[in-house]
């Protein structure tokens, strides 16, 4: 209330150079106030992450921007990002397969293949991402010496598919 008078209406004025138009959040685009990435499958997970799995937005956001590190060569944020996210969804077979691949890129075969192990108890039903799983298992065991052990994760993949 204003002492004394009447309210009058506020007015609001377009920022020097800006559009007409509201302004409302974008998908996909790459300049302006208010842009947002368009979600990208992160890579070697099968199918659309999104068409996949009902993942929340929070869980998906950090997989795509766990992807975008990766790519960038970050495999330091990007692990950090994916950890992030399986603090949310720590039962998400798609953040554990991840996190697999960025300790494997990050010369952690071990902690790449308990990682790996752990996706796949919750992957039932899911025959190609254990499929994934258990070629990132094989990878991991090879990079340990296992050749016998990533022989035998080969084969779990064919019979996953």
């Amino acid at each position: 209330m204003v002492p004394g008078g009447s309210a009058a209406p506020i007015q609001s004025f377009p920022a020097p150079g800006a559009a007409s138009e509201p302004w409302s959040p974008t998908v996909g685009a790459s300049d302006g106030y208010g842009s947002v990435p368009a979600p990208v499958a992160p890579s070697g997970i099968p199918g659309n992450l999104a068409q996949d799995e009902q993942l929340d937005g929070p869980v998906l956001a950090l997989l795509t921007t766990a992807q975008q590190q990766q790519g960038g060569g970050d495999l330091n944020g990007a692990a950090a990002s994916l950890e992030r996210a399986q603090r949310i969804a720590p039962r998400e077979p798609q953040v554990l397969y991840r996190l697999a691949e960025v300790r494997l890129a990050q010369g952690d075969a071990a902690q790449a293949e308990q990682f790996a192990r752990r996706g796949l108890s919750y992957a039932a039903g899911r025959p190609a991402l254990q499929a994934s799983l258990w070629n990132l298992i094989a990878q991991a065991r090879e990079r340990q010496g296992d050749a016998a052990g990533a022989a035998q994760a080969r084969e779990q993949a064919r019979v996953s598919l």
